[in-house]
């Protein structure tokens, strides 16, 4: 079977795992995404393709339990969707939030993950908003500055939340306040992850990867690669790590390069993990991972 001809001639932007044999993809036609905003979403549900769409560029996907069951898109100008087994909605972040903010916003949003079950948006200039009800975002960014480029954030709970972002910039959420955290890089930061192990995984350009949490935090001078990394994961008991061309496992003080096998993928990008699961997805190619085995879904 090509695993590739349902998204012949698109670009997979971000993907995700849901179970095993379930999934949801992101694509474009890069060729019109300019003149035409648009997605092409895919349900990949053991081996098949169920193909929807969207008119705008969602970048960004996460799954929620929170109000209910469902999945929730975003894209930079802060269109979102969200498609739960009782129905499919759509709306605007900034359009369906309370309290309004000072001044007038225009989006920027980077990415959306789930926190306790919730989706948080997260963007440029000190955006964050928490999905309350399917129509209605909370926004819980007083007291962050609109220098803060924020790019991913993620929390062990509602009330324990990191977001980073650009020129080392880290900030912890108690569920009141922001308070900066004083960290040892001025790398760009990409993704953070709140792991099983109690840690906070953070990675960023050039190589950057650290751990801690609170005031405390140190830089893994793993000295494996210097490209940047995109997206931290916790599965199985072990950081994985992605750039665009390769996905890392740490062992001690070592990022080690997984070995796909015979069927390597030629782009990576990001991780996700779902229960005995993990994705590795790039603009090419989505790869499973049962913690044993890589196998092509894409």
């Amino acid at each position: 079977m090509n695993n590739r001809l349902p998204l012949e001639g698109l670009t997979i932007r971000t993907a995700v795992v849901r179970l095993p044999d379930r999934g949801y993809i992101a694509a474009a036609d890069t060729k019109i995404e300019m003149a035409e905003p648009h997605t092409i979403f895919f349900t990949w549900n053991r081996g098949d393709f169920n193909q929807g769409d969207r008119n705008y560029n969602a970048h960004s996907l996460c799954l929620i339990n929170r109000p209910e069951p469902g999945l929730v898109d975003i894209s930079e100008q802060g269109y979102y969707s969200v498609n739960t087994a009782n129905g499919f909605m759509s709306g605007d972040i900034l359009e369906s939030s309370q309290p309004p903010p000072k001044e007038a916003r225009y989006g920027g949003f980077r990415s959306v993950s789930e926190i306790a079950g919730r989706a948080f948006a997260v963007g440029l200039r000190g955006l964050v908003y928490r999905l309350d009800e399917l129509n209605l975002w909370m926004r819980i960014d007083d007291g962050l500055p609109n220098t803060f480029n924020i790019q991913a954030i993620h929390g062990f709970a509602e009330k324990d939340i990191y977001a980073v972002g650009r020129k080392g910039e880290v900030w912890h959420y108690d569920g009141q306040v922001w308070v900066k955290l004083d960290m040892p890089t001025n790398a760009h930061l990409t993704s953070v992850k709140c792991a099983a192990d109690g840690k906070v995984y953070i990675a960023g350009h050039n190589g950057t990867l650290m751990c801690g949490s609170g005031e405390t935090w140190e830089v893994i001078n793993h000295e494996s690669t210097d490209e940047d990394l995109w997206d931290v994961e916790w599965f199985e008991d072990t950081v994985y790590v992605s750039s665009m061309s390769s996905v890392y496992r740490l062992e001690g003080q070592r990022l080690v390069k997984v070995d796909f096998g015979n069927d390597a993928p030629k782009t990576c990008y990001q991780l996700s993990t779902a229960d005995g699961v993990m994705w590795s997805n790039g603009e090419d190619d989505i790869m499973s991972f049962d913690g044993k085995v890589w196998v092509r879904i894409v």
